[in-house]
């Protein structure tokens, strides 16, 4: 469930017990011209993870999936247990206090298998709340949305990054920019995320976020300019503060209950309840065993 992670240390102990571990390889320094004062900072790096020393601090950060996976990809699920024992791993790698390594940035979604192609999907992502999607590459079927913003949604075609592990594979993912929408759901240190209740704040605000999407659901014959971008640009544009809002509802409306929007949230609901479930390897590590933890 969680992708990257980037947190803080700023306890001076803790940061020369950090930095100075015989694991970490060099990599270089840097320096930049703040308000005339010349700052440097160091890094260092221990597979993806990358230890970043400021003057008054040490930053850690890369993809917890990928590190879990030995580096070799994030396509696969990645069960909350998962999670946890990664954090634990790096914890005990490194003599981490986790209460002391406050969070600064995450990546949380969830990969999925919906009905229709993932292509087609991404295509008719129009907009999260009142920011549009807009694609920022075309090397494969990419989106997000709130660039500006303190958080931003992506959505893409995990199959297309990694078709060896994965097949039609849609990414839903939210990625934090600023510390003050993690702290807004609770989450603070690395330890609050080695509680498993505390995942489901992140649940939640997955498929809050979902349901903030406006997609357009080509399978329904409702009246065309629910289809048209223009139509609400114009609304944005020149409508009132309300209209947008009350149009997109309109729009659900007109849709129905079985529509693609709601039963892509059913598939997220039911892959974030899976994701909680410990599994157990058997001797043979071909298969697990699940047992359910009910929240």
């Amino acid at each position: 469930m969680l992708d990257l992670l980037k947190f803080r240390i700023i306890d001076k102990i803790l940061i020369d017990t950090v930095w100075n571990n015989d694991l970490l390889e060099y990599v270089g320094k840097s320096e930049r011209l703040y308000s005339d004062e010349i700052k440097e900072k160091q890094t260092k790096k221990y597979k993806n993870l990358y230890f970043t020393k400021h003057q008054n601090r040490l930053e850690i950060s890369g993809s917890i999936h990928y590190f879990f996976n030995d580096e070799l990809h994030n396509a696969d699920d990645f069960y909350i247990e998962y999670c946890i024992n990664a954090i634990i791993q790096i914890k005990n790698l490194f003599n981490l206090d986790l209460n002391k390594c406050y969070l600064v940035n995450l990546e949380y979604g969830v990969n999925i298998n919906p009905r229709i192609k993932v292509s087609d999907l991404i295509h008719n992502l129009i907009y999260h709340e009142k920011r549009q999607f807009a694609r920022t590459t075309t090397y494969f079927d990419y989106k997000q949305a709130g660039n500006e913003a303190y958080k931003q949604i992506k959505a893409y075609d995990k199959s297309v990054q990694f078709p060896h592990e994965c097949e039609n594979t849609f990414r839903f993912e939210i990625r934090t920019r600023q510390a003050k929408f993690i702290h807004s759901l609770g989450l603070f240190t690395l330890q609050d995320l080695t509680i498993i209740d505390n995942y489901n704040v992140l649940i939640a605000s997955l498929l809050k976020e979902w349901d903030n999407i406006l997609l357009f659901d080509l399978s329904k014959d409702i009246d065309t300019k629910f289809f048209n971008t223009n139509f609400w640009e114009d609304i944005l544009k020149n409508g009132s503060r309300n209209k947008f809002n009350n149009q997109k509802k309109l729009y659900h409306k007109k849709l129905g209950t079985d529509n693609l929007h709601t039963n892509i949230r059913k598939i997220i609901e039911r892959r974030t309840k899976y994701l909680k479930c410990v599994h157990i390897p058997t001797i043979t590590k071909m298969e697990t065993a699940q047992v359910r933890i009910v929240f």
